[in-house]
This record gives C-alpha cells, sequence and structure tokens, in this order.
C-alpha cells in the first residue's frame, strides 16, 4: 500500500509542478497520468470525476485529487493526493512571489508573462477537447442530438449571463435522469 501511497503523491506533485495557470489547465496533464501513464481510471471515469469536481464546491483540481485518491487507496490516497497536488506550487508561488515583486517592472518579465498566456490558453484548450471527446456518447443519434443540444443551451446560457453556473449544472443532471439511463 505503501508504494501507491507515494505513487499518488509523486503523480500529483508532478501535476501541481509542472502546470500552469489554472486548475483546467492541469487537466491535460492530470489526464495522460492517471488515464495513460497509471491506468487509475478509465476515460468515463475521468469524464464524470471532472464532472463531479466541476459543480462540487472548491478548487476542481483539489477535489480531483480528492476523488482519485479515494478511488485508487482510500483515505490515505486523499491525503497523499492532495498534498501532492497542492505543495509544489505553495513552493512555486512562494518564489515567484519575491522574483514578481522584486522585477514587476522589468520588460523581460512582462515579455515572459505575455508569451505563456497563450500556452495556458492551448492547455485549457486541449483539456476542454479532450473532455468532450469522453462526453459525447457514442451509439444513438437521438443521445449525440439531445447531448450536444445540453451543451449548446448551457454554455449559451452560462457564456450570456442568462443562468448560473450552477443552474445549468442541475439542468444537466436533470436531463441525464430524465433521458439518460
Amino acid at each position: 500500500m505503501l508504494p501507491l501511497i507515494l505513487n499518488l503523491a509523486v503523480t500529483f506533485a508532478k501535476v501541481g509542478m509542472f502546470t500552469f495557470g489554472s486548475g483546467y489547465a492541469m487537466l491535460a496533464l492530470l489526464q495522460q497520468e492517471v488515464l495513460h501513464r497509471r491506468a487509475w481510471l478509465t476515460p468515463q471515469e475521468f469524464a464524470d470525476i471532472v464532472s463531479v469536481a466541476e459543480v462540487t464546491p472548491g478548487p476542481i483540481m483539489v477535489n480531483i485529487a480528492t476523488f482519485v485518491g479515494y478511488k485508487v487507496a482510500g483515505l490515505p490516497g486523499v491525503l497523499a493526493a492532495n498534498a501532492g497536488l497542492i505543495t509544489p506550487p505553495i513552493m512555486a508561488i512562494l518564489l515567484l512571489t519575491m522574483v514578481y515583486l522584486r522585477y514587476s517592472d522589468q520588460r523581460w518579465l512582462r515579455a515572459a508573462l505575455s508569451g505563456l498566456r497563450p500556452v495556458v490558453v492551448a492547455l485549457i484548450l486541449v483539456a476542454v477537447v479532450r473532455l468532450a471527446q469522453a462526453s459525447f456518447p457514442g451509439g444513438s443519434s437521438w443521445r449525440l442530438v439531445l447531448t450536444a443540444a445540453l451543451f449548446t443551451a448551457a454554455f449559451a446560457a452560462v457564456y450570456l449571463r442568462w443562468a448560473s453556473p450552477i443552474w445549468a449544472a442541475l439542468a444537466g443532471i436533470a436531463v441525464g435522469l430524465l433521458f439518460f439511463r
């Protein structure tokens, strides 16, 4: 059990250490690690965990680390995954804060940050595309049409601020319970 706990901590430390941007930017690397490299989850389980983590209170990556850690090794897995996830970013934030406060008026730092922003957007987009691939069911065409319609309605409602993300998520749950059993 100890090697598995250490493996969880190291895997989530890697994700926390080598990802820049938001929790969504971490999804591509996390997906590579937990699906393909470690095979701890199936693509469907990963999509389900991301969906639940999105609507659960708290940071999405902490929620995902909690779900994955528990599935893989119970409560010790939860503690290991979360400790691994948060330790490297805390250290990096401390270091980067000191550098930023000292050099924030320098052109080279502004240029480096300008180059980093589009990369972070690309990482988020990769995660979105991969999550979308797992979210659109195969099989019957009516399920695909309903899923696409639900996606479009939720996107429009939240993007145009007609509804909060909470209401969109609740509507998605209701549609899933009614039509996807």
